[in-house]
């Protein structure tokens, strides 16, 4: 997954305008590590956004992860 990447049916082109991200994962213990290196990897060290992870029982559509980003204009 790389390039635009889709928030709310709209484009985002620019990650440095995410201000926030929450991420909801259905498999803590055995996703964390591997989310934590994708993650890493869409942001450069030192301006990477707030980020809160959650473990959750479960999320629609039978999803393994789910992530919900607040963005600047």
């Amino acid at each position: 997954m790389r390039g635009d990447i889709g928030f709310s049916n709209q484009r985002v082109k620019r990650l440095d305008n995410v201000l926030s991200v929450r991420v909801f994962l259905t498999r803590f213990k055995r996703d964390y590590a591997e989310m934590n290196e994708v993650y890493a990897s869409f942001f450069p060290t030192g301006k990477r956004p707030t980020r809160t992870c959650v473990g959750v029982t479960d999320l629609v559509r039978d999803a393994l992860i789910e992530l919900d980003c607040v963005c600047k204009r």
